[in-house]
Formats: structure tokens, C-alpha cells, sequence
């Protein structure tokens, strides 16, 4: 655990993650505080409510650029500045899914943060920074229907999150104020306290179903829980989650209809606090959970020769691995082992290779591959030109059936 605290990738991811949840939950709130009666003490409420708004949106910004930035330092092989000074943080915004995807949020991010929507409008911008994280994590890994499915519960779990544990600091910020001032807050507060409770009721349903779907996914089976490291964590999560309902329950049932008494706001707010800390708790599970290898993904593959640069690819029919070696400008060799996702041995008739690369002003390389043995097809003769960050393209002719083509990139350090 103490690696993970201190992992730069693990803490970028959390912060963004946060702040979107924030901006996003917040913004339902704002909407669903509509009965708020206009007068100056409510019109500051609403514009602390819009500051949380605003204050998200440039964390968001700022944490996904640096979770961009610690990507392609990654995948360069360089620090961060490193990477932004090389011009391989270019690369990885404008030539990856993860980099779009990532220049796309914190655009939307940006633009929730200036002053020109109304309430309602700026749920498009705060909601769809949160559905584009869907894409950059394991779902968006996993391609055909049953992909599409996957990637779709995960959008709906984290849009459910945001609208609730993004809401629970506004209704505490409230629930404080109608303690204090219950004469202008008090029945506010319980009219717009009702809503969030149907609210949160209609998140942890979603909550529940697309976390069912999404384990479906990524465990091979429930001793994943605890006997893989992806499991173990997704374990700990569920165990907050299950807290986080508990208190929620309380709050629905027993405190809401009490909300005329100070005990019981003081309580609610409390409760609500507490829930808050517990998703900070989830939220930073959920970040590790993004850098670990799931169990269904895990791939028995063969060793990847020091030096190499090496991809893995899925595709609707077929996954590749994809190994260069040496992974540096020169004269290189290419092994390319076809699988189905059941690990057994792909039997293609033909498989064309293209390498396609990262300035438009070099050539794309295409060569067909010879078949080898047990599924592994190999490709000499060679040269790459430079470094940087290629695609490898591959045209599979199946001995039946139609062809399959698998893309993705690869890096070729200096």
C-alpha cells in the first residue's frame, strides 16, 4: 500500500478522478436544489455551490494533464519533463485513444469552469468528463459487442458515483447551514434532502448492477477476491461500498423524516461526511484498480526478450503478441504469436504486417510475416528508421472465416 501512496500514477488518477466526481456531482446538486428560495443568503449558498463547480473543473484539468504527462513518460521511457520537453507527451495526446481521450476531458474540464452556462446546461460538460474516463480504462480495452456492453455498464458505474458521492459535500455544506439557519434553510433543506435520497437510492441500484456487470468482465471467477492482487483491492473496495450503504440506508430511513429536529441534521451532516471520506477511500481504490492487471485479463505469454518493444492486442476474433526486438531504430526482427482469447494457438492462413509511423514523413513498412511454429509468425529484414511511437498493423487471413485486423502502438526508444 505504501507503493501506491506514493505512485505519481496512482495519485494523478485519484486527483482526477476526485475532482470530476466533484464537478459532476456538485452540478447535479445544483440542479436538484431548484426549490432553494431566492434571497442573498441563498444566492451566496448557490454561488459556493458554483465555486466547488468551477474549482473541480481546473483539478480536473490539471490532474489530467499530468496524468497524461506521467503516461508518456512511461511509455518514452523519460521523466515527465522529460517527455513534455521531447515532444513524446505530443505523441501520446494526439497519437493514442488514452491521449485524445485525455485532451478531450480536460478540454470539457476547461470549459466547465467558464462562467456561461445555466444549471441544467452544465450537466452536459460535467457528466461527459466522467463518461470519457470509461474509455481509458479496462473497458475500453475490450472491443466487439460484449465490449460495447462492458463499456457501457462502466460509463452508467461511474456516472452513478458522480451523482452521488459528487453531491454529499453540497448536501453537507447545507445541512450546516439549515442547523444554523433554520428559518431560511430549514425546509429547503428537507424538500432538497428528500431528493438526493432518491437520488442516492437510484445510484446504489446502478451502483450494484453495472459493479456486478463489470466483475463479470474483469475476475475469472469469485476466488479472484483472494487470490490475485486485482481482487484483493476490488475486495476492499466493495467492503467501503457496503459501508457507504449502510450509512446511506440510515440516512433514507431513519434520519430524512426527522430533519425538523437539529439532532437529526447534526447527524445527517455527520453521516454525510463520513460518506464523503469513505468515497475519497473508494475513489483511491479505484485508481490502483486501473494501474493492476485484472484476473480475466491475464494472459499466459511468452518472455519478451530484454530490449524488445512489445504490444498486446485484442480483437473481436484474435489477440497478438507483438514483439521488436531490439525496440530501437536499426535493423530488427518482428514475432508475432496469434491467439484466441481461450489461449489456444490462432490458425491463420496468411498475416500481413504494416508499421506504421509516428511523423507523416516517413513511409509505413509493410512486409509479410512467415509462419514459425505453435502460433508464431516472424517478420526479418527490416530497418526502422526512427524512433518515437509506431503502429503495428496486422491483417489476419484465418483458414475460415472472414479476416480480422488488429492495430496498436508500440515504442521504439532512441
Amino acid at each position: 500500500m505504501n507503493a501506491w501512496v506514493t505512485d505519481p500514477l496512482v495519485l494523478a488518477r485519484f486527483a482526477h478522478y476526485a475532482a470530476c466526481v466533484l464537478a459532476a456531482g456538485t452540478a447535479a446538486f445544483v440542479v436538484l436544489a431548484e426549490p432553494l428560495a431566492k434571497s442573498k443568503e441563498t444566492d451566496r449558498l448557490r454561488r459556493c455551490w458554483r465555486a466547488s463547480i468551477v474549482a473541480g473543473g481546473i483539478m480536473a484539468a490539471l490532474s489530467g494533464a499530468a496524468w497524461l504527462a506521467i503516461v508518456a513518460a512511461n511509455i518514452v521511457g523519460t521523466s515527465a519533463i522529460g517527455a513534455v520537453l521531447n515532444g513524446g507527451l505530443w505523441s501520446v495526446a494526439w497519437g493514442t485513444q488514452f491521449g485524445l481521450l485525455t485532451v478531450a476531458r480536460i478540454v470539457l474540464a476547461l470549459l466547465l469552469a467558464l462562467p456561461v452556462w445555466t444549471d441544467r446546461a452544465r450537466l452536459l460538460p460535467a457528466f461527459g468528463i466522467v463518461v470519457l474516463i470509461a474509455p481509458v480504462g479496462h473497458a475500453g480495452a475490450q472491443v466487439g459487442f460484449w465490449g460495447d456492453v462492458h463499456l457501457a455498464a462502466d460509463a452508467a458505474h461511474l456516472v452513478a458515483a458522480a451523482a452521488w458521492l459528487g453531491g454529499l459535500p453540497a448536501l453537507a455544506i447545507l445541512l450546516g447551514l439549515a442547523r444554523r439557519d433554520p428559518q431560511t434553510f430549514g425546509e429547503p433543506a428537507r424538500r432538497i434532502t428528500a431528493r438526493f435520497s432518491w437520488l442516492g437510492m437510484a445510484a446504489v441500484g446502478t451502483l450494484l448492477a453495472t459493479g456486478i456487470v463489470n466483475s463479470w468482465f474483469l475476475l475469472s471467477g469469485p476466488g479472484d477476491l483472494l487470490t490475485t492482487q486485482y481482487g484483493c483491492v476490488l475486495a476492499v473496495k466493495i467492503g467501503l461500498f457496503a459501508i457507504m450503504i449502510a450509512i446511506a440506508a440510515v440516512n433514507r430511513f431513519r434520519l430524512t423524516p426527522r430533519l425538523y429536529t437539529s439532532a437529526a441534521l447534526r447527524t445527517l451532516r455527520r453521516n454525510s461526511l463520513a460518506e464523503v471520506l469513505l468515497g475519497a477511500g473508494v475513489l483511491f481504490l479505484v485508481a490502483i484498480l486501473g494501474t493492476l492487471e485484472p484476473g480475466s485479463h491475464q494472459h499466459a505469454r511468452a518472455a519478451v526478450p530484454d530490449g524488445a518493444a512489445f504490444v498486446h492486442i485484442h480483437g473481436d476474433e484474435a489477440m497478438a503478441d507483438v514483439a521488436i526486438e531490439p525496440g530501437r531504430p536499426g535493423p530488427i526482427d518482428i514475432l508475432i504469436h496469434l491467439a484466441h482469447e481461450d489461449l489456444t494457438d490462432y490458425a491463420a492462413r496468411a498475416l500481413h504486417v504494416e508499421l506504421r509511423p509516428p511523423e507523416a514523413d516517413t513511409a509505413a513498412i509493410k512486409r509479410d510475416a512467415k509462419p514459425a511454429s505453435n502460433g508464431v509468425w516472424k517478420v526479418g529484414g527490416i530497418t526502422l528508421p526512427r524512433a518515437g511511437i509506431w503502429t503495428v498493423v496486422l491483417t489476419i487471413t484465418p483458414r475460415d472465416g472472414v479476416i480480422a485486423v488488429l492495430d496498436g502502438p508500440i515504442v521504439i526508444a532512441p
